[in-house]
């Protein structure tokens, strides 16, 4: 049997896993990532959220993603109706003073969609721009993790050829029912079933439904479906997720074609309209957390970690962010800046980030079930929860979980805010534009000692001086805040908790 040598092993070519490489490709580290399809899906199944799009602005693709996606409506902004084409039973969407957070703390534009596939492409692109690899065909059957490294067997889906992959590290990102996972023996307990629902993908020329409709997401309910509409492209590819019809069984059961089409017809309001049927798939809407996000050197990440329904819209942009979160310190731990500890950081941080997604799935699952009442209802109870789970949670412990959403308090273990840094225009700068995805120390401009305090310790920050800052701030390569104070002494601590490897 071969053996391939490589430093951090990728299982699962979703879009988790591809972003997984291609951060860990930034940052300088050339991942092998294999998935057991044959290619990228062609269906637009999940969507971004602000957060996502952030995280790739800040390697590098902010132009990317605004050529491959497109605008839709505000995040959450929601139209309920009869039918698709019917008439509008009620408008929904986040309290003003959250949607008017949602425009300002990010220099991403909030109405920026890219989908699944469109992320997988990017995803796939860049890290192989990047000097990373990727294998389609490929399918994981053995681990077996030791204190230096990590052997994998794998098999060629197509020949049945099997090889070794020998690995510094391994992330599995591949899924809700992980072969990683299972190979640890990492069990999901508690796994807690909330719905069972059909999710259809199909392309309809709707006309000017959008328009109306002022967003891309509408809920209808009639006397023959309860079911989503969802635009994935601003134009004529949708999916829907149907959540009831007369007669659906208590379990999960398959719909065929014609059944799912008829369903989609009375969710659209039009027989007339050609349907052009897609996939349709029934799954189960379960919340679960891992019971470890780790097992010495193989992390899990994505859905291997943690199950959510689709409610709320943070299932794949929680697991991208996992993958952001992990690449960063693997890089640095494989390249000697800092020791193992660092890593030790990962499931703490983003138990925490998904515990947040988590509730709100649940939450919003269990609010969009109810019939009755003005829907705004539950965007106001939800508001904080949503903004919490997409954009504000935080790493720290000492974290008060009542911290307001709406505030832009400089606190370690949170994101730094944003703020422009000149006048409107093309081609603004954001300070997170200034940190990127680099260790960046902000004080004030009178106050020049810091770069060579951090230095001294053992990390070459970039240095700006902000007008804004009252006390210096050390912000890590993922945009959060690791350290504020004003003294050496202090920035020494919080380094040293990190790990870093000091001179």
């Amino acid at each position: 049997m071969r053996t391939e040598n490589v430093p951090v092993l990728v299982v699962g070519g979703g879009p988790v896993g591809l972003s997984t490489g291609l951060f860990l490709a930034h940052w300088g580290v050339r991942p092998l990532v294999i998935e057991k399809r044959e290619t990228i899906s062609a269906v637009p199944r999940a969507s971004t959220s602000l957060r996502t799009l952030e995280v790739f602005r800040s390697v590098g693709l902010g132009p990317a993603t605004e050529q491959v996606g497109w605008e839709g409506g505000a995040p959450m902004r929601t139209v309920f109706k009869d039918r698709g084409l019917g008439v509008t039973l009620h408008r929904g969407g986040l309290p003003p003073r959250y949607s008017e957070r949602l425009e300002t703390c990010s220099p991403v534009n909030p109405r920026l969609v890219m989908t699944h596939d469109q992320v997988q492409g990017l995803a796939l692109e860049e890290l192989r721009r990047r000097g990373g690899a990727v294998r389609f065909g490929t399918r994981l059957v053995g681990l077996v993790p030791d204190a230096d490294q990590v052997c994998a067997r794998v098999v060629d889906v197509a020949t049945g050829e099997e090889w070794e992959v020998r690995a510094r590290y391994v992330v599995g990102a591949d899924g809700a029912n992980s072969d990683v996972r299972g190979h640890l023996g990492i069990t999901m307990p508690g796994r807690e079933v909330i719905g069972r629902l059909n999710t259809a993908f199909f392309r309809a020329d709707l006309g000017p439904a959008l328009r109306e409709w002022g967003t891309h997401m509408c809920f209808v309910r009639n006397e023959q479906v309860y079911a989503t509409l969802m635009s994935k492209n601003g134009r004529d590819q949708w999916s829907s997720h149907i959540m009831d019809y007369p007669g659906k069984p208590d379990h999960l059961a398959e719909l065929t074609e014609a059944e799912t089409i008829a369903l989609l017809r009375a969710a659209i309001g039009d027989a007339t309209i050609p349907v052009e049927l897609h996939a349709v798939n029934a799954w189960e809407a379960a919340i679960a957390l891992a019971s470890s996000f780790r097992k010495g050197r193989v992390f899990l990440a994505g859905d291997a970690a943690h199950v959510q329904s689709s409610a709320g819209g943070l299932g794949m942009n929680t697991g991208i962010q996992d993958g952001h979160n992990l690449a960063w310190k693997i890089a640095a731990v494989a390249q000697g800046r800092f020791t193992p500890a660092l890593l030790d950081t990962y499931e703490a941080e983003r138990r925490a980030a998904a515990e947040a997604s988590l509730a709100l799935s649940r939450a919003m699952h269990q609010g969009y079930q109810s019939p009755e009442g003005d829907p705004n209802d539950l965007y106001d109870k939800l508001a904080v929860d949503y903004l919490r789970g997409m954009m504000f949670y935080s790493y720290s412990p000492h974290d008060s979980p009542e911290a307001d959403v709406l505030d832009d308090v400089i606190r370690p273990g949170r994101r730094f805010p944003h703020r422009w840094m000149d006048s409107a225009g093309p081609g603004r700068t954001s300070t997170l534009d200034l940190v990127g995805s680099r260790w960046t120390l902000f004080a004030g401009p009178g106050d020049p000692r810091w770069r060579a305090a951090a230095t001294s310790l053992g990390i070459d920050p970039r240095f700006h001086a902000l007008d804004a800052v009252d006390e210096a701030v050390l912000v890590r390569p993922d945009g959060f805040v690791a350290w504020r104070g004003t003294t050496e002494e202090s920035l020494r601590e919080a380094l040293r908790g990190l790990g870093v490897r000091q001179p």
